[in-house]
């Protein structure tokens, strides 16, 4: 498979990243944000969430409340 046949594949599906300026690269943030959403509800406070996850991620504390703002964008 070529390049040109990937994008001529999914283009409806990538369209709708671009309109909705959604990178795929956020695709490497899924489980953290899995991980974020499983723990809010089991009740845990943002700021301990944020904090555990940045440690077991590997990154700051403001990436990770990026992420989940980028997440929890609605999608036109």
């Amino acid at each position: 498979m070529t390049q040109y046949e990937l994008l001529k594949t999914t283009e409806s599906l990538l369209s709708v990243l671009s309109k909705n300026n959604i990178d795929a690269n956020d695709v490497k943030y899924l489980e953290l944000y899995g991980e974020y959403r499983r723990l809010k509800d089991e009740g845990h406070k943002v700021c301990y969430i944020v904090h555990y996850l940045s440690e077991q991620y590997n990154c700051g504390v403001a990436t990770v409340y990026r992420v989940v703002k980028r997440m929890e964008q609605a999608i036109e």
